[in-house]
């Protein structure tokens, strides 16, 4: 029986150290690059990321290396805010954006979002090249007039924050493919059902998304507001600059 024993001993210890070296466990300093995995990069404390893929896998940028294709940016939409006005893609370029998503009637995360989200705005107020933009996840609900009147309760300045409604499908099609902002996995009814994060993104001038962040916490938001004085140094005004706040 004991050498029974002390043979299975033997045997596990045989299985471990297999696994180390096939895992790579040996041989390989700490830190030191695995170049089995694809654009590996360091995180670096005076660069924001980028993100990339279906996942959100993210990666810095080192030296001169070239943007891979499937770096995650705003894809193309249409859709009217608080004042029926016409905003697209285009109103994110040259700036920095901030964006959530809600509904007018939600009683569950949003309002927390919001008040954290005026927080942010009260901070941007002396900034034209930073906004926020919401986008309504019941859109057929939430037209314009309804968000105007929602916007004027909640102390929403136009100026500086778009809420944006329009056709559902676009609307679900950009959070869930864009941003996968939809934590609905049940999938009863994909074209009605919609379950929005409490994630909130944070795009750059140039429509890259740069960082995610949970708008229900304040520290993330404070996070948040660190992480823009970091973008703001690429902002096309600001290249030379190190802004200090916000």
């Amino acid at each position: 029986m004991k050498n029974i024993r002390y043979s299975g001993i033997f045997i596990k210890y045989v299985i471990l150290i297999f696994c180390f070296f096939s895992c790579g466990w040996f041989g390989r300093e700490d830190g030191e690059k695995d170049f089995n995995l694809t654009f590996f990069a360091t995180p670096q404390k005076d660069r924001l990321p980028y993100f990339r893929g279906s996942d959100l896998e993210v990666f810095w940028m080192e030296g001169d290396q070239q943007l891979p294709t499937n770096v995650r940016k705003v894809d193309p939409f249409t859709f009217q805010n608080q004042l029926g006005q016409s905003i697209d893609e285009s109103h994110f370029k040259g700036k920095i954006t901030i964006v959530s998503f809600f509904f007018a009637k939600c009683h569950g995360l949003c309002p927390n979002i919001i008040r954290n989200l005026k927080f942010v705005q009260s901070e941007i107020t002396k900034r034209k090249d930073i906004q926020i933009v919401s986008y309504s996840v019941t859109p057929d609900l939430d037209n314009p007039l309804e968000l105007k009147k929602f916007a004027e309760e909640k102390g929403i300045y136009s100026q500086y924050w778009n809420l944006l409604t329009g056709d559902r499908e676009k609307v679900f099609d950009l959070a869930r493919n864009t941003f996968q902002a939809d934590t609905n996995t049940t999938n009863k009814n994909p074209k009605k059902d919609f379950v929005h994060s409490e994630q909130i993104f944070l795009i750059g001038p140039d429509l890259h998304f740069r960082g995610i962040y949970n708008g229900n916490r304040g520290e993330s938001i404070k996070t948040m507001l660190e992480d823009i004085k970091l973008l703001m140094r690429e902002l096309p005004t600001n290249k030379q600059q190190t802004p200090s706040k916000i």
